[in-house]
């Protein structure tokens, strides 16, 4: 099926949305049940000679392995307001999947180049986001065959560089408005990363950029990025789509059945679409991010 039709049924099926996430299996071999409350709390934990925050939200129920989703907040932004603006609570609950809203250094990620006051201080941020997956770990059961990284312009780019390091425990990457400015994508198993630009993006423009005020080094266009991954998944075929505002590139014969997809719309600015439905973007990342991670993970 095709990212356009999956991206049409999860748009027709919001309202829906909780029948529809059931189809994320337990995994097998699950642990008893956490003692942690379900609802989103503040942890904080020492990593780097840091003391570094992350929000997690757990759902009701628990007694199995449940997913994971890492999602990073944008430059300038924070856990607190992203998990507020993103809306992906919602459909963590009814998916029973285990959320992760790490805050990022100076409000920012050091994605590789990108962004300031991370990168210019050298913060290593593959290091925290790989503490924060295991102390979540120990606060409940995780199905480490199921966890995943999403994020916004900033967010997204350190997305990109997670899935692309660190696919030892993240192997799957929605992002969006955020190029891979990490230089390479050498993952150590195949990847799934579905990539969302907007076609009037001035910030990261979607065809890249030699210079920008957030990176001297620039941005690489979403195409470069995307066909980085897909090169490193040994994919064999890329195919190209439009629909409506939507134009699709999606690689065939990526390793490990791994699914290498991305999507501009061509009305989208430098905007994460949520909670407002298609919309003139044809777009709405709260409906799609599930979709993805329900298609990689069944």
């Amino acid at each position: 099926m095709t990212v356009l039709r999956r991206l049409g049924l999860g748009l027709c099926a919001l309202v829906v949305m909780a029948p529809a996430l059931l189809l994320f299996r337990p995994a097998q071999g699950a642990r008893p049940a956490d003692a942690f409350v379900a609802g989103s709390q503040l942890v904080t934990l020492r990593v780097g000679g840091l003391a570094r925050d992350y929000r997690l939200f757990l759902p009701a129920g628990g007694g199995h392995a449940r997913p994971l989703l890492l999602a990073l907040h944008q430059l300038h932004g924070s856990a607190l307001s992203w998990e507020r603006h993103s809306g992906l609570d919602a459909g963590a609950a009814a998916a029973g999947v285990v959320v992760a809203y790490p805050d990022g250094v100076g409000e920012s990620w050091n994605a590789g180049t990108c962004c300031q006051p991370a990168a210019g201080r050298g913060i290593d941020d593959v290091a925290f986001l790989r503490a924060v997956i295991a102390d979540v770990a120990r606060r409940t059961s995780i199905d480490p065959s199921r966890v995943a990284v999403t994020g916004f312009s900033n967010g997204a780019l350190m997305s990109y560089r997670l899935v692309c390091s660190a696919a030892d425990v993240v192997r799957v990457a929605v992002a969006v408005a955020g190029d891979l400015v990490a230089g390479r994508c050498e993952p150590s198993r195949p990847v799934s990363v579905l990539h969302v630009h907007g076609g009037r993006d001035p910030v990261i423009p979607v065809a890249g950029v030699a210079r920008s005020p957030l990176d001297p080094a620039g941005f690489p266009s979403a195409r470069t990025s995307i066909g980085l991954v897909a090169t490193a998944d040994g994919c064999v075929t890329g195919a190209d789509s439009r629909a409506g505002p939507l134009s699709v590139w999606r690689a065939n014969g990526c390793a490990g059945n791994s699914r290498v997809e991305l999507i501009v719309s061509s009305s989208l600015t430098h905007t994460y679409p949520a909670g407002r439905g298609p919309a003139a973007s044809g777009l709405d990342m709260t409906t799609l991010t599930w979709e993805f991670l329900r298609t990689v993970w069944q």
